[in-house]
């Protein structure tokens, strides 16, 4: 059959097993312009389901990043019951998230550590960056994740 004249910016392959415990599986990972030629995000979405300390240090984007923390009990995604900690800035302002919350991080702000201490009922989750590859760096070094079935560089 003929390539349709759009196809290539449909994607129904995006399915992955999680790469860390206490996440719900499948997870959901739209791995931005290595599925979807010229695409300028990236974007998850988990369900955690017990405590995990993910992110441990902390780091910037060249792009500005949305965190999305929800209640995954549908359709009320705001029947929220968990402790999440996370940090912002250089001076490390920390952040109790203990309800349905949505967090802006502008490019070049520091950020993390981000803590699921506390998982009463199943969070969904999603981190959006607005680049067509999740990069972040670290200690002045650049780290680059296309994903578990993209080989890395």
């Amino acid at each position: 059959m003929a390539e349709r004249k759009y196809e290539k910016y449909v994607l129904t392959d995006f399915r992955e097993e999680p790469n860390f415990p206490g996440i719900a599986s499948p997870q959901a990972y739209f791995r931005g312009a290595i599925q979807i030629p010229g695409a300028g995000m990236n974007m998850g979405w988990q369900v955690f389901t017990q405590p995990i300390h993910l992110e441990k240090e902390p780091h910037t984007h060249d792009f500005d990043e949305y965190l999305i923390f929800l209640g995954s009990k549908l359709p009320d995604v705001f029947d929220f019951e968990a402790e999440i900690d996370f940090w912002l800035g250089e001076e490390q302002e920390q952040y109790l998230i203990d309800k349905a919350t949505i967090i802006f991080i502008p490019k070049g702000m520091v950020h993390c550590p981000l803590n699921f201490r506390k998982i009463v009922k199943p969070v969904l989750f999603h981190a959006i960056l607005l680049s067509p590859r999740f990069t972040k760096t670290m200690d002045g070094k650049e780290y680059a994740y296309d994903g578990p079935r993209y080989p890395k560089e």
